[in-house]
Parts: structure tokens; C-alpha cells; sequence
């Protein structure tokens, strides 16, 4: 487990966060110190010659290549001080270009972009190309998984440390590559060991990627054999045999069927195919692919009846129409051919019923304080024995007084016990007591019963039962919201299912034992096989298995291969089939809104009584609170009134 990394150019940590990704050669994980970044770590250290490669790299510091390649900016190494990879910017909202090839990955992905996205981005290509190609580098190992795109069309490139890259007169080879992308020449070396790749080969395989993002992945050298000849898609490369081709006057290979034609497109774009695939000198380069689709980017309009359906005005009918109606071939997924559900109509107006009035309680004060009143005049008695205790203490003082000034001054002491003894025993003074210990009693019984009172009202025990009333139905109201996403979500899954079994199906033709697979042999094949992976459709379960001997690199080139085989689908949806599944799904969803609209109403109503009942008990307590703390004020005021007099 990697738990440090250090940059080589200012020394700063950068620690390894969660891992974004990876194959055979290494990991690629977020930093957590800084999020614009993610870092690659290769499995094993790279070579000296990698090493200079990656150094002069992230010396090179251009925007426009920033913008369009996930450029090393920097070299990393490990705590002993090892390279060990290197620094990139993160990329946001990218998925794999091929994502685009696919009908369902472009309604999942892209779910409002038409065939004219699909020129839009292949411009895009085109033009990082170019801003490559400008700075002397050569990508060497272009394929649809190492180049990504975003919902704007905006393309980036990554796994730059395979490109090819010139430093003075030493070349830094790009010494990988994927058979159905490389030119011609280079497959007839039978090796990309210091091949020298250029802007030329690099300008085949451009034009490959171009080809697919027009004809909605079909490679231009895979078609229908015409002849006996096992013509595999490494072997039309090398002799040009260019499917799609309108010159070649002997052909071999035609395009598959219901395949879009290559006489749609304008006829710039037309001859930059022919000259690129059946000509190995001087290729079309970026440039030239940017103006011819700029040219078929205008020449763009709209269905009438789809708005994915956009194509060439030329063409004076849709092709993606004429393909759903006469082969029931789908290249653009909308939602139209899907059922519509009147059971979700009307859900804002039914929750609109339902107002969640909050409830505040306004909190009395636990004092009552009437500016108007006054303490009650204390009866006259009781004066009149203060007044009494207050003459007999006065006689006893002057007695006192008296008897020390005829006899001796130590008499004091007994006089004033006396004094005291009969200001707490007396009669009189008892009566007072008496009277204020009475008062001070009901005082506090008062208190205590309107504190009662005021802790009913701001707390009534119905409150807490009302807030969960609240709570449950505000839940029920979210659900009850929730039902159209809840039915989007079980549609799309419908869809995507009935896909997938097409899909599935259409895979399960192609055997591994019947294909050359590049750096997958004979051995392998067999292995994979003893553990269930026959088939083409099989291999999607390989990334949930454990084969010894088939690690990430090798589950990768399965799977590159798998969706090479994918590439010649085509989508004929049994629309009746898939709506009848939504059929059952809109029916499960209108039993769930029968079930929430009668519990959304049960709740309402219980919510709304217990409201009732605590306005109704706290308007009756808020008159008794009245006329108890009046109470309680004026026995205060009385109390204290006598307690000033005692």
C-alpha cells in the first residue's frame, strides 16, 4: 500500500486519495492535497529511458496541450526516492469515446445529442490532434479507450506516457498499439519495437476514430466477405480493402447491413476516406478533416419527427427514419417509441392538497406581571399588634435602661435576652408570623400550580405525537413526488435490459477460439475457457472472476477485443415487448400512488386532528393562564406586602 509520494520537482507530498482507475501497467488515484490533480504509479519502476521520457515531458509546458491531452506536469517518486509515476490534471465529467458508438451508452450518457454531436466531436479530435502534431509529438497508440470526451463534444487524450516524443535527435518510442488503428505499413514490420511512428501514421489512425464516430462504430475495414478468403480486419488493413470504398472497382469487403453509407457524407469528406485508407503516402492531416467536417457541420438540419435525427440536407430524407422504418434498426434512442403514463399526470396537484402548516407554539412566561394591580390592604388588627409588640419591646428597652443607670450596667445583658426572648415568643409577634407563613404558602402552591400550567402550554404532551405525524407524512409526500423518477429509472432499466439481451445475444456468435486476439494465444485461450469464457458475450464476466495467469492487462485486451466484436451490432428494439414490461411497471407505479394518495390522506387527517386538539387545549390554557397568574401575582404582591410590614 503506497502511503506517501513526494513530487521531484518542489519536493511537496502528494498522498494517494482513492483509486479513479487502472490496467495492467499501473493505478491512477486522486491527491488529496490537491484535487485539480490525479496521480499515476506504475506497477513496477520504469526504466531509465522511461524515466528521461517522463522528465522531459512534464518540462513541457503548453496550454493548448494542456487543454487537450492529460499531460505528465510533473514526475513523482516514493519514499526511498524511486520514480515511480507521474503527475496529471484530473478530468471531470470524461467517459471513453466509444461510449459514443453505442445507441444506449450515447441515451445514457448523452441522452439529447444527435448524429450532429457526433460530427461535432470528431472535429474536436481532429483538432487535438493537430494541436499535438504542432508541438513534434506523435500519439502512436491511438484506439477509442485512451481518448475521452464530455458532454460539451471536448475531447482529451491520456496514457501520454505511450506517445511518441523526440527529445534533440533521441526518440522516446511509443512501443504499443491496437491492430485495427495502426496503418498498414507499420503492421507489415510484425513489431512496434523502435518503429518510428509520424504525423502520417498517426493521420491513419485519426481517420479510423473519424470513420466511427460517422458510421456509429463501424470500422472501416470490417464488412461482408465476398469471397472465400478469411479476410480478418489486421489482413484488410494491409491490402486496403476499404469497405466502404466507392472507387475500388474488385472489392472483397462490403459494408455490413443497414450500415450508414459513405456517399451521405460531402464529397470532401468522401475523397479524405479514400485517399486515407487506400494510399499509404501523404495522408490527410488534421487540418484537413476539420474544414471537410466543418463543411458537413453546416450542411446539417433536423428530423422532422426526431430531434436526434439530424443529417446531411444532400440526402433530402432522414437515413436514421429510413433504417427504424424499413429494417426497425434504432441509431438514436429518444423516448418517443415508449409508453407514456397517464398514472404520474397530476402528482403537483394532488400534493399541492396538502399544506405541512408548521405549528409554533408562542412560549408563555413563567411570571405574571400586571402593571394595574396592587397588594390588598392588610386588615388594621394586624398593625395594631405590630404596633402593640412594637410599644411592649419599647417599654422593655426603657426599663432596661432605667435599671442600669440606679444599679449596675451588667443588668443589660438580662434585659435584652428578655427582649429578645419576647420578641419571638410573644403573642402578638406569633400572630404575625403566623399570617406571613400563611401567605408565603399559598404563594408557593400558586406558583407550583401555574408553573403547571405554563408547562402544559409551551410542552404539550400531544406535540411530540403531531411532529411524527409530520415527519411521516412529509416522508410519504417525498415518495409520492418521487413516483415519476421511480418509473424513469424502472423504464430505463427495462431498456436497457431488453438491449443488453440483444446485445448479449449478438455477442455469443463470436468464440475466442475463432479469433486472433493480439498477445492473447492459444494457452490462454484454452485456460479461459476451462473456467467458462467461450464466447465474446462471456468475457463481461471476467472482471468479477479470478483466473491465475489472467491479470488486468490481459482482462483488457479481452475486453477491447469483446467491444470490437460489439462493434458490427445493430439494435432492432421489439418495442411491443418493451412497452409491455413498462405496461407492468406503470401498473406497479399506479398501485404504489393508490396506496400513498390513501395514506398521504390518513396521515393528513390525523395530522390535522392533533393539530386541532393541541390549538384548542392551548387557547383553553392560555385563558386559565390569565386568571392563575393573576392570582399568583397578587398573592406575590400580598405576600411581599405583609413581609415589608412583619
Amino acid at each position: 500500500m503506497i502511503t506517501q509520494l513526494y513530487s521531484r520537482s518542489n519536493g511537496d507530498k502528494l498522498s494517494p486519495g482513492n483509486r479513479i482507475g487502472g490496467g495492467g501497467e499501473g493505478d491512477v488515484y486522486s491527491v488529496r492535497e490537491n484535487p485539480l490533480l490525479v496521480i499515476k504509479v506504475y506497477n513496477t519502476p520504469p526504466e531509465k529511458d522511461k524515466i528521461k521520457k517522463l522528465q522531459y515531458m512534464a518540462s513541457i509546458d503548453d496550454a493548448g496541450l494542456n487543454k487537450v491531452a492529460a499531460w505528465p506536469v510533473d514526475v513523482i517518486s516514493d519514499s526511498s526516492n524511486t520514480i515511480c509515476g507521474f503527475a496529471m490534471r484530473k478530468l471531470d465529467g470524461f467517459v471513453p469515446l466509444h461510449m459514443l458508438f453505442s445507441p444506449m451508452d450515447r441515451k445514457r450518457l448523452f441522452p439529447d445529442k444527435g448524429y450532429n454531436f457526433l460530427v461535432h466531436v470528431a472535429r474536436n479530435l481532429a483538432s487535438a490532434f493537430l494541436n499535438i502534431h504542432q508541438l513534434g509529438i506523435v500519439v502512436g497508440d491511438v484506439n477509442e479507450g485512451n481518448i475521452l470526451v464530455n458532454k460539451q463534444g471536448m475531447v482529451t487524450l491520456i496514457d501520454c506516457d505511450s506517445f511518441q516524443i523526440k527529445n534533440g535527435n533521441h526518440y522516446h518510442f511509443c512501443e504499443v498499439g491496437i491492430t485495427r488503428y495502426t496503418p498498414p505499413e507499420i503492421l507489415e514490420k510484425g513489431t512496434f519495437d523502435n518503429v518510428i511512428r509520424t504525423i502520417n501514421t498517426d493521420s491513419f489512425s485519426l481517420a479510423i476514430l473519424i470513420f466511427q464516430l460517422l458510421f456509429l462504430g463501424r470500422h472501416p475495414f470490417t464488412g461482408v466477405n465476398l469471397t472465400a478468403e478469411d479476410i480478418d480486419e489486421e489482413k484488410a488493413i494491409k491490402t486496403r480493402e476499404f469497405a466502404y470504398s466507392l472507387t475500388r472497382q474488385t472489392k472483397k469487403l462490403t459494408p455490413p447491413r443497414n450500415s450508414f453509407e459513405l456517399k451521405s457524407l460531402n464529397p470532401g469528406l468522401i475523397d479524405l476516406f479514400h485517399h486515407t485508407f487506400e494510399r499509404i503516402e501523404t495522408r490527410p492531416e488534421p487540418q484537413l478533416w476539420m474544414q471537410e467536417l466543418d463543411v458537413l457541420s453546416k450542411e446539417m438540419i433536423v428530423c422532422t419527427h426526431y430531434k436526434l435525427h439530424s443529417y446531411p440536407r444532400t440526402l433530402g430524407q432522414c437515413p436514421w427514419c429510413r433504417f427504424k422504418d424499413l429494417a426497425g434498426v434504432v441509431y438514436f434512442l429518444d423516448d418517443l417509441y415508449l409508453k407514456t403514463v397517464p398514472e404520474l399526470m397530476n402528482i403537483e396537484q394532488f400534493v399541492n392538497g396538502f399544506k405541512l402548516e408548521q405549528l409554533e407554539i408562542r412560549k408563555l412566561p413563567e411570571t405574571f406581571v400586571s402593571p394595574n394591580m396592587r397588594a390588598v390592604v392588610i386588615d388594621p388588627k394586624f398593625r395594631a399588634l405590630k404596633n402593640l409588640n412594637n410599644l411592649v419591646i419599647g417599654i422593655s428597652i426603657g426599663v432596661t435602661i432605667c435599671i442600669c443607670i440606679l444599679f449596675e450596667w451588667y443588668y443589660i445583658a438580662t434585659g435584652l435576652i428578655f427582649i429578645g426572648l419576647f420578641n419571638r415568643f410573644s403573642p402578638t409577634k406569633k400572630q404575625l408570623r403566623t399570617e406571613l407563613a400563611a401567605r408565603k404558602i399559598y404563594f408557593d402552591a400558586l406558583t407550583i400550580k401555574f408553573r403547571a400550567v405554563v408547562k402544559q402550554h409551551n410542552n404539550p404532551p400531544e406535540m411530540n405525537k403531531y411532529n411524527q405525524s409530520v415527519k411521516k407524512l412529509t416522508g410519504l409526500i417525498v415518495s409520492f413526488r418521487q413516483l415519476p423518477l421511480e418509473f424513469t429509472n424502472k423504464k430505463k432499466r427495462i431498456e436497457e435490459n431488453h438491449y443488453h439481451i440483444h446485445y448479449h445475444t449478438f455477442l455469443q456468435q463470436f468464440e475466442v477460439k475463432d479469433f486472433a486476439i493480439p498477445n492473447f494465444g492459444p494457452a490462454k485461450k484454452l485456460l479461459i475457457a476451462k473456467n467458462g469464457i467461450k464466447t465474446a458475450a462471456d468475457v463481461s464476466n471476467l472482471p468479477t472472476m479470478k483466473i491465475n495467469g489472467i491479470g488486468p492487462k490481459n482482462q483488457q485486451v479481452l475486453l477491447n477485443w469483446q467491444r470490437h466484436m460489439g462493434g458490427g451490432f445493430t439494435y432492432s428494439p421489439n418495442i411491443e415487448a418493451i412497452n409491455r414490461d413498462i405496461s407492468h411497471a406503470a401498473t406497479e407505479v399506479g398501485v404504489a400512488r393508490h396506496l400513498l394518495e390513501r395514506d398521504i390522506k390518513d396521515e393528513f387527517k390525523m395530522m390535522s386532528d392533533i393539530r386541532a386538539s393541541i390549538i384548542t387545549t392551548i387557547n383553553g390554557i392560555e385563558q386559565k393562564y390569565q386568571q392563575m397568574g393573576a392570582k399568583v401575582y397578587q398573592a406575590e404582591l400580598d405576600y411581599k406586602a405583609f413581609k415589608r410590614l412583619f
